[in-house]
């Protein structure tokens, strides 16, 4: 999860990392069995979110796991991710990774779920960690995106299970 942050707004994150993070993914041992369109995809939901957490710095966010996983993949290269995040923010975004797995957290981390899809829907106009994907159980922000995706007229159906 994102925490709170007063940044100094520099330019739009848009273009943000410099680490080619789908590379670093295919020579990771962790993410072989992931294939490369949705590492493309999540690197490009990751700098959306770097987008989001610029448009809306005093704002928590929750990231889904694929966007997750970018995030990792980033502070993995500590001198890139910090001179990214310090061009874009004017500080480092901190992570708070584990959150929400004990009973009093998951609450608030459905509400910072819920809140960071209402603001990822009204700036990209998607549903936020499902677009693409059927979701066949109540996974949420917790989506491995490893259900199926289901195309229909050539335009993408989405399922998104209520938390």
């Amino acid at each position: 999860m994102l925490r709170n942050m007063t940044n100094q707004k520099t330019r739009s994150p848009l273009d943000l990392v410099s680490v080619d993070l789908v590379r670093a993914a295919l020579r990771s041992e962790d993410y072989a069995s992931v294939a490369r369109e949705e590492l493309e995809r999540d690197a490009r939901d990751y700098e959306r979110f770097l987008h989001l957490a610029w448009l809306h710095p005093q704002e928590e966010l929750a990231p889904t796991r694929g966007i997750d996983r970018m995030w990792h993949l980033h502070m993995l290269h500590p001198r890139a991710y910090m001179e990214d995040c310090l061009r874009t923010f004017g500080d480092i975004l901190d992570h708070d990774g584990g959150f929400g797995a004990t009973p009093e957290e998951a609450p608030v981390l459905a509400a910072t779920f819920a809140k960071t899809a209402r603001l990822w829907a009204a700036a990209f106009g998607e549903t936020y960690g499902l677009a693409g994907v059927k979701c066949t159980r109540n996974c949420v922000s917790r989506c491995t995106r490893r259900c199926k995706t289901i195309e229909t007229q050539g335009a993408v159906q989405v399922a998104f299970a209520a938390s």
